[in-house]
């Protein structure tokens, strides 16, 4: 949990995108207990299975952890501990425990597809591409269910790679010619390559394929609006809006159209139903000021321009502030990487500043001032680590860390067993644990936790020699 990687997962905006009409994370819940098949049966793990199958997330995340404290090289363990976190909706953390899958058992495609699904949505792209690389070797794709081929290919789009987007649906074609979702995907796809006219062709052999479908009418409603066939995307778009009364992007077009067609009174009805989200879709007020223009009342449509001028500079300030601190922090990255971490401190330094609510900023400062020794400094930092996400592993063990420099070992202890629940197979946290155990006069729990250390990391020499001084102990 010293690798700066770990914190580097925690940066981004989880799940802002909305793509590909792709099968939800619970399919693959139940996809996965088709994979890695084994003899012997384990009942923790059995039993997170079952209770991640029935949506009870919490429950299946402490399963799995009681299975890592036995089997802590067991990487399905970790696999599924990352499909519960990402049911419930904590990304950053499922990131951490798949991407320890994949480090134990990097040959398993579908840990790495759902690492990059997982990475993308975090808008950590490059992590993402990288740990897709194996991916790319011929016939390698094919060994994938079908299920994990939709979300490799929603990964694909995600990370702007049309092409393979579009290759990986041809593979989807010959086990499921039939499927809805191929024309719509493919459509999508086309869209952003400009190639309109194959793009209309998939949205309506969607379309007639699953008339069901919301998304499918509004992508098809919004092309042609985009072609300027207003009346021909007013009709897709009203049935989009049938389909889910509720969504304020389908709202906002339908609202758009119906004010290309010069039918003021039906723009203001719809975009008065998503008027309450304008704040995050600022193009909504403009699009109501435009209507009310069309209407002839200035006044009611100055107040909403003027709205929408307010809603997209706080918008634009809070975009700009996000990117500087992402670029802060990326050139910190650069700079510990090329082995210069004053000046990395610096940019982390000026992140914060920046954004005081960016976890991610706080963590490499404090990890800084936990390897310099510095426990003062780095403790407002972890607190304010854990004001903003309690329940992060990375958190809990640099926490640890800080209360064994200042030798209050009982503190340490609470932290780091919170930890070896989620990551017994850490070496550096069992050689803490050690570490602690020795300060509150446990030598038999210290040894046990050294002994540990030296098991997970043969190759560190400092791990054995606390466990010869340990052993050494009277």
């Amino acid at each position: 949990m010293g690798d700066r990687k770990m914190n580097r997962l925690r940066a981004g905006s989880p799940f802002s995108r909305p793509v590909f009409f792709c099968p939800p994370f619970f399919c693959l819940v139940f996809l996965a207990f088709t994979i890695l098949a084994v003899a012997q049966t384990d009942k923790d793990l059995d039993e997170g299975r079952k209770l991640l199958a029935e949506g009870r997330f919490t429950e299946a995340l402490a399963a799995f952890n009681r299975h890592k404290q036995t089997n802590p090289a067991d990487a399905r363990a970790y696999f599924y501990a990352g499909l519960a976190l990402v049911e419930a909706g904590r990304a950053s953390d499922a990131a951490l425990e798949i991407g320890e899958a994949v480090r134990l058992d990097p040959q398993q495609p579908q840990y790495r597809v759902l690492q990059a699904s997982v990475l993308a949505r975090l808008k950590q792209n490059q992590p993402a591409k990288e740990t897709l690389s194996p991916l790319a070797k011929p016939d390698a794709a094919e060994r994938l269910d079908a299920e994990w081929l939709w979300l490799l290919s929603d990964v694909y789009y995600r990370l702007e790679r049309f092409d393979d987007a579009l290759r990986t649906l041809d593979l989807l074609e010959k086990r499921a010619p039939d499927d809805p979702r191929l024309d719509l995907n493919r459509g999508q796809a086309h869209v952003v390559k400009a190639d309109y006219d194959l793009a209309r062709k998939y949205f309506q052999t969607s379309v007639a394929k699953f008339p069901g479908n919301a998304l499918a009418h509004f992508e098809l409603g919004k092309l042609l609006y985009q072609l300027n066939e207003m009346e021909a995307a007013r009709k897709s778009l009203v049935e989009a809006v049938r389909l889910d009364a509720k969504n304020p992007q389908y709202l906002h077009k339908l609202g758009q159209v119906s004010v290309a067609l010069d039918q003021p009174d039906e723009a203001i009805r719809y975009l008065d139903r998503a008027v309450a989200h304008a704040a995050e879709l600022p193009k909504i007020y403009y699009a109501l000021g435009q209507a009310w223009q069309r209407k002839g009342d200035r006044e009611k449509a100055a107040e909403f321009m003027l709205k929408f001028k307010q809603a997209r500079v706080a918008q634009e300030n809070r975009e700009g502030q996000e990117s500087e601190v992402s670029r802060l922090i990326a050139r910190g990255e650069r700079m510990l990487d090329e082995g210069n971490p004053k000046a990395a401190q610096g940019l982390f330094e000026q992140a914060a500043q920046e954004d005081p609510a960016n976890w991610t900023a706080h963590a490499y400062l404090a990890e800084a001032a936990l390897d310099a020794g510095d426990a003062q400094r780095a403790h407002p930092h972890l607190v304010r680590m854990d004001e903003i996400d309690p329940e992060s592993v990375v958190g809990k063990y640099l926490m640890a860390r800080h209360w064994f420099l200042r030798n209050e070992f009982k503190k340490a202890r609470g932290y780091a067993e919170q930890v070896k629940a989620v990551r017994p197979g850490h070496a550096e946290l069992r050689n803490l644990l050690g570490g602690i155990y020795l300060g509150l006069g446990q030598k038999a729990n210290a040894t046990r936790e050294f002994e540990a250390a030296v098991r997970l990391a043969p190759h560190r020499a400092d791990f054995r020699e606390n466990l010869r001084k340990a052993e050494g102990q009277k």
